[in-house]
């Protein structure tokens, strides 16, 4: 079985998991028998002593509306529901197309790991400054691309 999460982000995943169950007023027992766990699976989770399965992730989603990727890489301290976390579909059309251009105007392509980081800081980068430009996207290609 791969694993998705080091042992440290088991633990952060953990601390996320305990947040959502501090909404419910639930008990360790009760919230992990709203999802189908024995308590000790559960607390194993909470502890981030083992890695989550989808399974969890989506009981939690179906469940609780909790996002799984917030679930999985936070920000924040606070559970985020799934509908509050929408996605602005053009922005990441305009954020392809500017890496896009950026590449081609250089004449570099990126691993497809790196163009996924690439895409999510700069996604990330626009919802914190509520805005986003092509020099942002520049900025962050420097980092990645040698010229």
């Amino acid at each position: 079985m791969s694993k998705v999460a080091t042992p440290s982000q088991n633990v952060a995943i953990g601390q996320r998991l305990t947040a959502v169950r501090a909404t419910t007023a639930l008990s360790q027992g009760a919230f992990a028998e709203t999802l189908g766990l024995s308590l000790r699976a559960y607390a194993n989770y909470e502890r981030g002593e083992r890695e989550m399965p989808v399974a969890l992730f989506r009981a939690l989603y179906e469940t609780y509306g909790i996002d799984p990727v917030w679930l999985l890489d936070g920000p924040g301290e606070q559970p985020v529901k799934a509908a509050t976390r929408a996605t602005d579909v053009a922005l990441v059309d305009r954020i392809i197309d500017w890496v896009d251009t950026e590449l081609a105007s250089i004449g570099k392509k990126l691993r497809p790991e790196q163009r996924l980081r690439i895409l999510k800081a700069a996604y990330a980068l626009s919802a914190e400054k509520g805005r986003l430009e092509p020099a942002s996207i520049r900025e962050l290609l420097s980092v990645v691309v040698r010229r």
